[in-house]
């Protein structure tokens, strides 16, 4: 379904039920060049010693499923069903496989369904509780996109997959690639840059803006960096500057959290 990073996506069914499930495979590393390149600028002696960094990666993979559990306990987000690592058949790594149910994602749900007013403050007041929670137990969640949401059955909105970073090692890290998406804040884009706490409070806004403009984010070729973005197509007056700010150019012009945004929405 999907291949990206070293993250393979595939769609499964259970014989007997029919039941539709989703196998995400993680390869750690993503490829065999990823080895030879620590081997060759000589960051490692050894493909031993380059295996036991790759395995501590794996590990923090492990990590993250179990804050998902964690979190999936509370409110908002939805875990996989099981997982389990294994040594790559090459013997150049791990594959981490995770099983989850089929689930309808925000994505889908984008190009199938008409929001309505309603739809989209709920979606907006979820994932501001989701991800007010997820602070709570010290994690940043830096991977919003409507790939990762899902709408259940009683139409509401859970996140439901991996990108947690903890909030007291935000200033000694950067994003890994993989977290990096159209969702991503401007001034996190480079691998180098610094992260902020307004990283989640950036997505929720880009996600709504979707929810009120039929679907579509607001770039496109005469949208340059730092523009002022022009207002969501069905958001009235109020709702326009609550989601512009939630999605300013300038962190320091944004929700400062996602509990100042879900107040704003509340207040709405």
């Amino acid at each position: 379904m999907s291949d990206h990073h070293g993250v393979n996506c595939y769609p499964a069914i259970e014989n007997e039920t029919g039941e539709r499930y989703i196998v995400k495979i993680i390869s750690v590393p993503a490829t065999s060049a990823q080895l030879d390149a620590l081997l060759l600028t000589g960051a490692y002696p050894d493909k031993e010693s380059a295996l036991v960094y790759f395995k501590e990666i794996a590990d923090s993979v492990l990590a993250e499923i179990d804050t998902l559990e964690k979190l999936t306990e509370l409110e908002g987000f939805i875990a996989y069903k099981a997982f389990q690592i294994e040594p790559k058949e090459s013997g150049d790594g791990f594959d981490i496989y995770l099983l989850g149910t089929y689930k309808r994602t925000l994505q889908k749900h984008f190009k199938r369904h008409i929001f309505t007013h309603l739809d989209a403050l709920n979606l907006g007041l979820d994932l501001c509780a989701a991800l007010s929670v997820c602070r709570r137990l010290g994690y940043l969640y830096v991977d919003l996109k409507p790939e990762n949401v899902f709408v259940t059955d009683q139409r509401l909105f859970r996140i439901g997959d991996l990108g947690f970073m903890r909030l007291d090692s935000l200033k000694y890290a950067s994003l890994p690639e993989k977290y990096i998406s159209t969702y991503t804040p401007p001034e996190i884009r480079d691998a180098f840059s610094a992260l902020n706490t307004t990283m989640d409070v950036y997505a929720v806004g880009l996600i709504l803006y979707q929810a009120y403009n039929n679907g579509e984010l607001p770039f496109n070729s005469e949208v340059h960096p730092g523009d002022p973005l022009p207002a969501p197509l069905y958001a009235d007056y109020e709702m326009s500057e609550i989601i512009l700010k939630a999605c300013a150019f300038n962190p320091e012009d944004r929700y400062q959290g996602p509990d100042e945004l879900k107040a704003a929405l509340v207040q709405y």
